[in-house]
């Protein structure tokens, strides 16, 4: 054989592997003996999942869930009472009763990275300076969810859509609570056989034998966390090929009429493929949705958006309340900051951080409730008893996923790290 040759084999044989290889840009390797240190974040809860909605860019909070004057579309009434919302999601309206909203979060974050980085951490960018393996906190979810359960490797975080700020980086949490991220809904597990045609599963095992034997050769002269952690991911790639429950990941085994209730756009099938993964009870789904930052046509870009989104979130609500799922998931739709009153001529709207509105709900959250209020405009909220903030919005997921919002893990540099800031509070009237 060749030199070339077999390099090429040898690099195709390597394709398992690339399955779980995230492309994140800090994540730390981390020893079994080392995982084993961290002390036990977890509270008794019965949420098994959540089910994290970004909208990337910017929501027009105005224009979408907190009808104003200046509000580009007309309002439409909810499914809790007295409350309404506006015609981009008026499908979504009729299941609100099921979840509840919050129209008072707020941060001082205006800028698309440092608001990112909050909303993904529950730390602003100045207090998240020491801690550059900062991990998201649908991984530190993950970690408390399935840390202490022994069984074979499943995703625990799986991204769909856009993957900015720190979506599906697991930091110091290490590569098993890394976001497993979905890039084709259609298609969602790939590299599952080598790429080029057809191969019994005698010539994969061949392939596996060769690829083990050449990490065993070179662990024994390189005995490092970084050779033993790709053995790891091996292991672990073998054991999601493997796993029972890996036909959650496709939507094509639904039946048709409920493919067609979701949408054929990709965000509906993202929604489909979220409700079967919180069926399997995979801690943290996370579905970004990007396109709106609207500084220029605004509404015509909103009614693209929702368009292709409002039917399937709705379906979501409507099969998670049917089914029970909403007794064990958690239901939240957010973004990184609002945008503002004012619309000029050129029909856009800027970065508004002073406030916006959230969706959340299920597990130990009330029903139908209604939280904050925004003045005229909906420039700010009008009580600031009733304004949350973002690392406030945080620390009340980490208490109703089960997470104790006060804990603590050590990172990789061996320094404590608080899983919210001092100044979090929980909301507790939501719940």
């Amino acid at each position: 054989m060749h030199r070339k040759e077999f390099l090429q084999k040898s690099i195709l044989s390597l394709g398992m592997g690339s399955l779980l290889l995230s492309q994140n840009p800090f994540v730390s390797l981390r020893s079994e003996e080392e995982e084993k240190e961290q002390e036990s974040i977890a509270l008794p809860s019965k949420v098994k999942t959540v089910i994290f909605i970004e909208m990337m860019g910017g929501m027009s909070h105005v224009d979408t869930l907190d009808p104003k004057p200046n509000s580009a579309f007309s309002k439409v009434n909810s499914s809790i009472s007295g409350l309404s919302v506006l015609e981009p999601f008026s499908l979504t309206a009729k299941q609100l009763h099921s979840i509840g909203i919050i129209r008072s979060t707020w941060s001082e974050e205006g800028d698309h990275g440092f608001a990112q980085m909050l909303l993904g951490t529950g730390y602003r960018m100045t207090e998240a300076m020491g801690f550059p393996d900062i991990p998201h906190f649908g991984s530190v979810i993950a970690y408390a969810k399935k840390s202490k359960v022994k069984s074979s490797y499943f995703p625990s975080y799986v991204t769909i859509g856009g993957r900015g700020g720190k979506n599906g980086n697991s930091g110091f949490l290490g590569i098993n609570y890394s976001g497993y991220h979905v890039g084709n809904v259609d298609e969602p597990i790939q590299h599952l056989n080598p790429s080029h045609g057809k191969f019994s599963e005698e010539r994969i095992l061949r392939r596996k034998d060769l690829v083990s034997f050449m990490n065993e050769e070179f662990s024994k002269n390189y005995p490092t966390k970084e050779a033993m952690n790709w053995k790891k991911m091996l292991t672990a790639a073998e054991e999601f090929r493997n796993s029972k429950d890996i036909d959650s990941f496709r939507i094509s085994l639904e039946d048709e009429k409920t493919r067609v209730r979701y949408g054929t756009t990709w965000q509906g099938k993202a929604m489909l493929l979220a409700k079967r993964l919180a069926k399997q009870e995979v801690p943290f789904i996370h579905i970004s949705i990007g396109g709106w930052d609207t500084h220029t046509g605004n509404k015509a870009q909103i009614t693209k958006i929702m368009k292709e989104t409002d039917m399937g979130i709705a379906a979501l609500l409507e099969d998670l309340n049917q089914t029970g799922l909403i007794k064990q998931t958690l239901f939240v739709l957010t973004s990184e900051f609002g945008r503002t009153p004012d619309v000029g001529s050129r029909d856009g709207r800027d970065h508004h951080p002073k406030v916006w509105s959230t969706l959340i709900g299920g597990g130990p959250f009330q029903k139908g409730f209604v939280w904050g209020e925004t003045d005229e405009l909906g420039g700010k909220a009008i009580k600031a008893n009733e304004a949350v903030h973002v690392r406030d919005l945080v620390a009340t997921i980490y208490k109703a996923a089960g997470v104790d919002p006060d804990g603590e893990l050590i990172n990789s540099f061996g320094r404590p790290f608080l899983l919210t800031t001092k100044k979090a509070k929980v909301i507790e009237g939501l719940l």
